[in-house]
């Protein structure tokens, strides 16, 4: 049985936009709008990583016995690797792909096991990825499966996924688990605080949102515009999402924190000022900061992007400190 780019809407996550054209699908977490925010304030290459699958993720009830698709997989962020996680209620069952998205064309034919269950089949955060022939067995049952919250995530690097390998353990998508929402990543590598993203209409009213810049921000920027930019950004942020639990994720650590920047102070002096920025708006809650992850190279592929183990230990630490502030509400 095979689904129509209807029924793939139906039962995907994360997504802003989902075209067809010649039978094949494609998936967007920014607007149109918002992807112009990028080329008109940043750079066309910022544009293009608008496109990447970052937290993009396929939902659904079935009784299926099996599931399958093509894929073709294009620029979306400067890592190479393309890794897909199918897991089957909760536990991951598949993961495949290639450490170097190599051939960018492909199929995935999954066993999901007898009876009826919750599949979630994860696109890689790092491309752009283009599906057809998505197929069930013939006759089997579809239910789309929601989360109970909505939730969006803004962010560099590390909200965007880098460097995991699975995609299911990225930061965004293993807190947005626990949390039980359905997230949609707004995220670019290298970004830094970008007030400017804010001014297209959101389509979608989150229940949480997550903000995570700075560290981009010292590594390039004088003290000066990084307040002006940081102060900039959370009252938009707090203005655009009134309704919502916003959490300011402070910077974590990194392992050249000692250098000297244009920002002219150290490291840790970033998440002083965060604070103090966020302190007078009322709906927004600095959480995280350097104590999220462990200060050791295991953790991390550079020593600035958490690799899985960086980033279980990171969604957990992360994942408790808002859950007490979503039940102190």
């Amino acid at each position: 049985m095979r689904l129509d780019a209807e029924a793939v809407r139906d039962i995907t996550r994360g997504t802003e936009l989902i075209t067809e054209c010649d039978e094949k699908i494609s998936f967007f977490r920014f607007t149109p709008e918002q992807a112009e925010m990028y080329r008109k304030y940043r750079c066309e290459d910022y544009c293009l990583m608008t496109n990447s699958t970052a937290d993009v993720r396929m939902a659904f009830r079935t009784d299926s016995g099996c599931v399958g698709f093509d894929y073709e997989l294009s620029f979306g962020s400067h890592r190479e690797p393309a890794w897909f996680d199918i897991c089957v209620d909760g536990a991951l069952v598949v993961h495949t792909g290639s450490a170097d998205g190599k051939p960018e064309t492909g199929h995935i034919d999954a066993d999901l096991g007898n009876g009826t269950k919750v599949v979630e089949i994860c696109f890689p955060w790092s491309r752009a990825v283009t599906i057809s022939g998505f197929t069930l067995d013939d006759g089997a049952a579809v239910v789309p499966v929601r989360r109970k919250y909505t939730m969006i995530s803004y962010g560099d690097s590390i909200t965007h996924g880098y460097d995991a390998e699975h995609p299911s353990l990225a930061l965004s998508s293993a807190l947005a688990r626990m949390l039980d929402a359905d997230n949609t990543n707004k995220a670019i590598a290298g970004d830094i605080f970008f007030p400017e993203l804010l001014l297209p209409e959101e389509p979608i009213t989150p229940d949480i949102v997550t903000a995570a810049y700075g560290t981009n921000n010292w590594n390039i920027q004088d003290k000066e515009s990084f307040v002006r930019d940081c102060r900039r950004f959370y009252s938009a942020l707090s203005e655009k999402y009134r309704s919502s639990r916003i959490f300011a994720v402070l910077p974590i650590w990194r392992d050249d924190n000692d250098k000297q920047t244009r920002f002219g102070e150290p490291f840790e002096r970033t998440a002083d000022i965060i604070r103090e920025i966020c302190a007078p708006l009322e709906n927004i809650t600095v959480v995280g900061g350097t104590r999220m992850t462990p200060h050791l190279d295991d953790f991390y592929t550079d020593g600035l992007h958490p690799n899985d183990k960086g980033f279980c230990v990171y969604a957990a630490n992360l994942y408790r400190e808002i859950a007490i502030a979503l039940r102190n509400n």
